[in-house]
């Protein structure tokens, strides 16, 4: 479509706490190597993604050569005192029983709440419209679950979507100043970047 604006969300390539199902929100773990992905168009002028090393070598895998800004407001929820555990060490802790049920307000022993997350992913996307005529943002779940949920053309709720690792989101407006009003997009693409990944 002519003249639309484009948001693409990517969420970067699994690690080896991802694969064992651990939160690793500001763990700063690399991604396993030797995973296959499609090749992305040439004409990308740049990216712009996460500072944690999963997104930036994810990126370079899918862009390489391009240019990537690096911008700490798309980094994954904080998960304090929780990093690198998992469901079952945590499932009898009354604080994350309490965030289960409450992850907007409740927030894990020294992270950050969802909804703090969301507003610093969304002064995120704020801050970069204002430099950028396309956005291509290499990010985690978290993040891009937010956006789908907020963006989307589709009534889903924040846990109701499936972003797997290596997915590729592309949301279109009819111009950037519809998304800087918060209105919800035209429509959206999915589109798997590697093989068989179900995480």
């Amino acid at each position: 479509m002519a003249n639309t604006f484009t948001i693409t969300l990517i969420r970067h390539l699994p690690t080896k706490g991802n694969r064992e199902k651990k939160y690793i929100g500001w763990t700063d773990e690399p991604i396993i190597s030797g995973i296959k992905t499609k090749k992305m168009p040439p004409e990308i002028k740049q990216v712009i993604g996460s500072d944690l090393i999963r997104c930036k070598q994810t990126a370079n895998q899918l862009f390489q050569g391009i240019p990537y800004i690096v911008n700490e407001n798309f980094r994954e929820c904080s998960f304090g005192d929780w990093e690198e555990k998992t469901y079952n060490e945590l499932k009898e802790d009354a604080i994350y029983k309490a965030w289960i049920e409450n992850p907007l307000e409740v927030a894990p022993p020294n992270g950050e709440s969802l909804a703090n997350m969301q507003e610093r992913v969304l002064q995120g996307i704020y801050d970069v419209l204002k430099e950028f005529d396309e956005l291509i943002i290499v990010t985690h779940g978290g993040p891009i679950r937010f956006l789908l949920s907020k963006f989307a053309d589709v009534e889903k709720g924040f846990w109701e979507w499936e972003v797997p690792h290596g997915c590729c989101y592309k949301l279109q407006w009819a111009t950037k100043k519809d998304v800087l009003e918060g209105k919800p997009c035209m429509s959206f693409s999915v589109e798997h970047l590697m093989g068989n990944e179900h995480m």
